[in-house]
């Protein structure tokens, strides 16, 4: 019987012995393995508090070498973060880009071009101006993606063109496109384009011009006298109305023989209009 006794005592002795150093090793893994845990959550403070109540309960030196290890692994990645964290954004670059920068249109009939316009980044943010002078007869408007801009011109009753810029701005980039429409042709011609003199009398013939331009010469006509034959006298009335003169030919006069001929030029703008004299 007292050997019984003897064996149980010594039995509870040696479980109460062994189920501290049990619980003592299991609470210093699940310290380790939740400093682990949160390690690889981004929670590098959390993780090191964890490793280093490991090290509290199990003061091995294989646990101690271990935890300290992720605690300088914990260390390195959260400087790497703050690093990370401090350093400035960089803002993407705003650019503008035009398809053209100069655009010609005819004076009639009404036209509409476009234009094509590219924004890095991509977006619908910006705006186009044109004069407020000359809007009324350039009109603008934004394609519904943002990637046009679509011009029209209305038709010109000019002879003169005109020319208008217009403005394109995204953030604080601005481009300039010129934009021109060219007047619309202009109209010289001559009642005849054929005046016969008398040879032996000389004498004067008028002739009507008719002309539509915008340009203003000399006496506020709007063409000019740009050559004539030497031996013509020309004159240019208040007028639409040009006066060729002669005199007559006798004959010592070496052209008596043959006569003579030559050209009055008129100009009004890039046009011309050719008048034939003849005195034969």
């Amino acid at each position: 019987m007292m050997m019984n006794r003897i064996l149980k005592l010594l039995t509870v002795i040696l479980l109460m012995t062994l189920t501290p150093v049990h619980t003592y090793a299991q609470s210093a893994s699940e310290a380790y393995n939740k400093g682990v845990a949160l390690m690889n959550k981004g929670d590098y403070q959390g993780a090191i508090a964890s490793f280093k109540a490991s090290m509290a309960i199990n003061k091995s030196a294989a646990n101690v070498k271990k935890c300290n290890a992720q605690i300088t692994k914990c260390n390195r990645l959260a400087k790497k973060k703050a690093t990370t964290a401090e350093a400035p954004k960089k803002t993407p670059q705003k650019t503008l880009t035009v398809s053209a920068n100069k655009i010609v249109f005819e004076a009639s009939p009404e036209q509409t071009k476009v234009i094509g316009i590219e924004t890095q980044p991509e977006s619908n943010d910006w705006i186009a101006n044109v004069a407020s002078e000359h809007e009324s007869w350039c009109k603008l408007a934004k394609s519904m993606d943002g990637k046009e801009l679509r011009i029209t011109c209305l038709p010109s009753s000019s002879t003169l063109s005109r020319i208008t810029g217009i403005t394109v701005i995204y953030d604080q980039t601005t481009k300039f496109i010129q934009l021109t429409q060219k007047g619309k042709k202009p109209q010289l011609t001559a009642l005849t384009n054929n005046v016969k003199l008398n040879k032996r009398k000389g004498g004067t013939k008028q002739v009507a011009i008719s002309c539509n331009s915008d340009t203003l010469y000399a006496d506020n006509k709007n063409w000019q006298l740009y050559k004539y034959p030497d031996w013509c006298e020309i004159y240019v009335t208040s007028g639409n109305e040009l006066t060729v003169k002669a005199d007559k030919l006798t004959k010592e006069h070496p052209d008596f023989k043959n006569g003579r001929s030559g050209d009055i030029i008129l100009r009004s703008q890039d046009q011309e209009c050719i008048i034939h004299v003849d005195q034969k």
